[in-house]
């Protein structure tokens, strides 16, 4: 192919060398022409004249005596001259004295034709004769005296000149046109095709190692320049590659290898595994919470603890072993030549002691910490896979179980995996098929039980029947679908609430709101369209989050909560008491109600001090207080004697469809208590 690239360049030039070769011969040899044809006119010219010089006298003396004798004579001498064809001696126009011309012969008569149209002008000369021995011109003529010149014969010298002219320039010109081509070959074409098979020659993965030779002699001038610049650019296309590899095969974040490269690695830890015959460790790891230092921080200072995170990680393992980011928060170690699962144990241990080591960002304290599944080699999985998914169903099991822990894979993990996807993919599709359903329990007050209002609670309704929130609610959290189903509570709730209010008189409703719900800054939009769109007002509907969700707001000065405090919906802490308060933020947040965690209900009335703390507190905060999971009637004095004004829970009822909580509890027209 390159030699056909060569032949093909030669070829070309060779025909293009010739052209113009020719072209300027052409333009040369028609010089030449007209400088030949300029030359024989002015020769024709002085003949002309000549013979009329010679002729005039002796021919003036005929005309004069009317001698027709010397006429003749006179014209026998003229044509005795080879370039005269004919000559004419005239008394007038009309009286001829003597004239003759001789006949062309038949084969010149194409140089005739050409003579007459080169010098066709010049063809016959033609002077007034005047009486001999006159002393002027001014006499009358006594005679007319014409000469024609013989235009084959003139014109073959002329034919003859041209032609050679011709022929001459025509083997001039392909000579020329050759010698162009050598030299063009030898010094251009040539080294072209050189540095095109030196280019093609190139290995792309490592151009740098290709260096392009510059054709000799050609050193200083633009084949040489070119040749300097194609080494340039394959400098640049090498450091750019390496560039590219890096981006290819590192995370830019945090510089440790990408998924890519860690699948390689892989790869390769396996292939020595089969062949050493030792075991294998991959731990998927997982950071804890790391959504909510993004959220209350920035994302700036959560690239600044992933970036420390990685550090701690590369100086924690051992040289022999690998550690890379996934993507987001997640991380994956191999750990090579394992002879016994504790030795991956002692590896993960190590991992979750030194993340725990307390971190400062810009006098921020953070404390890290992360879920990690591990998967062996043989015993999980035969290739990269299976590995990894191994890993990543124990990582979710750890999760699970708490932050900051390990858990080894097991089968059970496997069919419980099994289990989340399946619900994954049924909960895609569950509000397309109107499988989501709101069931109600009411809140009412203490000591009267007189309603007060209602909690709206998520219930999914497959063919299979009803599936408990623990096992879904989380799965949404995790897939991000909560955010959707959450707009749907938000709508339907509203809904609800308006149509009950149309019917039986006001109603708060609240609902549970998620982190995730939170964490949107166009949240508060979509609160306000779904009140206008369900025409409910603002104070009936109340906001349920959780005190973790509560606290995470800190950062940010709570301020999604006064956001939407400020539409005028109500603000509710659920689960009060499980988490990690500061009074100082409990103070600064918006909130209208404070609820009991049902889980200090149990103890109620035999161990009350946990619950009467959280009373005490509400009442000086000036809070609304709902005890929920109320089961017994000594709980239930326990609260009206302790002064909290709202309690829900099995004792009174458990959550209700819509239209049983309507019929138990509305169908008689009781008014709720605002």
């Amino acid at each position: 192919m390159r030699k056909g690239l060569g032949s093909s360049l030669a070829a070309r030039q060779a025909a293009r060398a010739v052209l113009a070769a020719c072209i300027i011969g052409l333009v040369l040899s028609g010089l030449e022409v007209a400088w030949a044809t300029w030359r024989e006119r002015g020769k024709a010219s002085d003949l002309v004249e000549q013979m009329l010089d010679l002729t005039e006298g002796s021919a003036a003396a005929a005309a004069w005596n009317v001698d027709e004798a010397l006429a003749q004579q006179i014209g026998n001498s003229a044509l005795s001259i080879g370039a005269i064809a004919g000559i004419d001696i005239r008394i007038s126009e009309d009286q001829p004295l003597w004239s003759r011309h001789r006949a062309v012969p038949t084969d010149s008569q194409a140089n005739s034709t050409v003579g007459r149209l080169v010098f066709g002008d010049l063809a016959r000369g033609t002077r007034l004769l005047y009486r001999p021995q006159a002393d002027g011109r001014d006499k009358p003529p006594i005679g007319i005296l014409r000469i024609d010149l013989d235009m084959a014969r003139i014109s073959a010298d002329y034919i003859a000149f041209v032609g050679s002219s011709l022929l001459g320039g025509l083997v001039r010109n392909l000579l020329l046109g050759l010698m162009l081509t050598l030299v063009f070959h030898r010094f251009l074409t040539r080294p072209l095709v050189e540095l095109e098979q030196a280019v093609a020659s190139i290995d792309p993965d490592n151009p740098r190692d290709t260096r392009l030779a510059v054709p000799a002699g050609h050193e200083r001038d633009e084949l040489g320049r070119l040749t300097q610049r194609i080494n340039e650019t394959l400098d640049k296309l090498d450091e750019s590659q390496g560039q590219l590899r890096q981006l290819a095969t590192r995370d830019p974040l945090t510089e440790l290898p990408n998924r890519a490269l860690l699948l390689e690695r892989l790869e390769h830890a396996l292939a020595r595994a089969r062949r050493t015959k030792r075991g294998l460790a991959v731990l998927f790891l997982d950071l804890d919470r790391f959504k909510h230092v993004n959220d209350s921080l920035g994302h700036d200072m959560g690239d600044r603890m992933l970036q420390s995170i990685a550090r701690r990680l590369a100086d924690t393992l051992r040289h022999s072993d690998t550690v890379g980011r996934l993507g987001g928060d997640e991380f994956l170690v191999l750990v090579e030549e394992v002879r016994e699962p504790k030795e991956a144990i002692q590896v993960a241990d190590r991992i979750l002691a030194t993340l725990a080591r307390p971190m400062d960002l810009d006098g921020h304290l953070l404390h890290p910490s992360a879920s990690i599944g591990i998967s062996l080699w043989p015993s999980d999985g035969q290739d990269a896979r299976q590995i990894l998914r191994c890993a990543d169903v124990a990582m979710y099991a750890a999760k699970a179980a708490g932050t900051g822990c390990w858990r080894m894979f097991s089968a059970e993990m496997s069919e419980q995996a099994m289990a989340r996807l399946r619900t994954e993919a049924r909960l895609r599709a569950a509000e397309l098929r109107g499988e989501f359903e709101l069931f109600y329990q009411p809140k009412v007050d203490t000591r009267s039980l007189i309603l007060h209002g209602a909690e709206a609670l998520l219930r999914w309704k497959t063919d299979e029947g009803y599936v408990a929130p623990a096992d879904f609610i989380p799965v949404a959290e995790e897939t991000g679908l909560i955010g959707p189903i959450g707009d749907w509570v938000l709508g339907e709730a509203c809904r609800q609430a308006a149509h009950w209010r149309r019917q039986h008189g006001d109603l708060p409703i609240a609902i549970n709101v998620s982190p995730r719900q939170l964490a949107d800054a166009d949240f508060p939009h979509r609160v306000r369209v779904a009140l206008a769109n369900a025409g409910l007002p603002a104070h009936l509907l109340t906001l349920e989050i959780t005190e973790t969700v509560a606290m995470s707001q800190a950062a940010g000065d709570f301020a999604m909560l006064r956001v939407l405090r400020d539409i005028g919906v109500g603000m509710a802490i659920d689960d009060f008491g499980t988490g990690y308060s500061s009074l100082s933020h409990l103070r600064r947040i918006p909130l209208t109600v404070l609820k009991i965690d049902r889980g200090f209900m149990h103890t109620v009335p035999h161990d009350v001090a946990i619950p009467a703390t959280i009373l005490e507190l509400g009442q000086r905060l000036g809070l609304e207080i709902v005890a929920e999971g109320v089961e017994t009637e000594p709980q239930r004095d326990w609260l009206c004697n302790m002064g909290c004004q709202t309690i829900q829970g099995f004792l009174i009822s458990r959550p209700l469809p819509a239209a049983e909580f309507e019929d138990r509890f509305l169908a008689e027209r009781v008014r709720a208590v605002g």
